[in-house]
């Protein structure tokens, strides 16, 4: 294990800028809330998930820089189809 070098309160800005519940970062990070929890109060993360949190962001943070995340109106939508959206975009892109 290794001291987080994420910053998560970061983390958790990008995730409240994206229009995402926690629960909706932790299926896209495959993490539990728990862990994700843990980690924004400061707790220790494992090398393997700080990596996996280190390549999320860097499929998300284009989105959000370029504006084509959140679509407009999309903050209105239930989580889950914005959870939805989000990984559609992110599968047409891989």
């Amino acid at each position: 294990m290794s001291n987080p070098s994420l910053d998560f309160e970061k983390v958790e800005l990008v995730r409240e800028r994206m229009a995402l519940t926690v629960k909706d970062m932790c299926e896209l990070l495959g993490v539990t809330r728990t862990s994700y929890y843990k980690w924004v109060g400061g707790g220790v993360i494992r090398e393997r998930n700080e990596q996996k949190v280190k390549d999320t962001l860097r499929q998300l943070l284009p989105l959000l820089k370029d504006g084509s995340w959140p679509p407009d109106g999309a903050k209105n939508w239930p989580s889950e189809k914005r959870l939805q959206a989000l990984l559609e975009i992110l599968k047409a892109e891989a």
